[in-house]
């Protein structure tokens, strides 16, 4: 998509102003209005856009990007971080599983394991796992359609009832100055429940997250175990010179 010479000069205008509408974008594209909805829709579908009413805009720490669209985002990325975990997950231990479109790509690496308890709060992961031969727990409480995520009280209350070998946590940043940050409350007061009810928490950061922060803080640095990300131009390394857990490149 990012061939298209359109495409590119569509988000050079939106990093200049954010939103935008279909025919300012046509008149500064030259183009006509059909054409300019044609090349959001694709850049709607590789998530790197959010589609509003007459127009669009980028993507802002207050504003999350639906899963659908966050999930084609780097994917190979996000796969190569859900390999390396899944591969390190022992037979017969508890496990909870985050939101988040890495976490469904772990989800998908746990069916070729055997013999685990997992505990999510993500209707994308339990879909997944539901094919497994894994003893599977969903946690209820409140849909958020969104990220397809379950929030609110029950969930909390649920998840604080049980006790996990390890955490497996998404984030939407992570940084020095911020630290682990998520785009949703919501998200984030469960998250925090399954912290504090867990051995070990690994966050599944991809390289693109690093230096970057969101709304909302989730979690103190040196609540987090491990971090698992991908190698990169050293970005990593400069925003956690200071994490006294393991960083893990694969």
């Amino acid at each position: 998509m990012m061939e298209n010479p359109r495409a590119k000069e569509i988000l050079e205008h939106l990093n200049r102003r954010s939103p935008l509408s279909i025919d300012e974008l046509a008149t500064l594209l030259a183009v006509s209005t059909v054409t300019v909805r044609r090349d959001l829709a694709e850049l709607e579908n590789e998530g790197l856009i959010i589609r509003q009413r007459g127009g669009a805009a980028l993507p802002s720490n207050s504003i999350e990007p639906m899963f659908y669209q966050r999930h084609k985002q780097h994917l190979e990325l996000k796969k190569q971080i859900a390999k390396y975990a899944a591969e390190q997950v022992e037979e017969g231990e508890v496990i909870a599983i985050d939101v988040g479109t890495t976490a469904a790509e772990f989800a998908k690496e746990l069916l070729k394991k055997n013999n685990l308890t997992v505990f999510t709060n993500s209707f994308q992961a339990a879909s997944i796992l539901a094919k497994s031969q894994h003893q599977v727990y969903f946690v209820g409480g409140m849909l958020r359609k969104s990220e397809m995520s379950m929030v609110g009280s029950i969930a909390k209350d649920t998840v604080l009832k049980f006790n996990y070998d390890r955490f497996y946590m998404g984030l939407a940043g992570i940084s020095h100055s911020a630290g682990p940050t998520d785009y949703s409350l919501e998200d984030a007061e469960v998250k925090r429940c399954f912290i504090s009810k867990s051995k070990e928490v690994i966050a599944l950061v991809d390289k693109t997250k690093f230096g970057k922060s969101s709304l909302v803080k989730v979690c103190e640095m040196d609540e987090i175990t491990t971090v698992i990300t991908n190698q990169d131009d050293g970005v990593a390394g400069q925003e956690m010179a200071y994490f006294r857990g393991k960083l893990i490149t694969v």
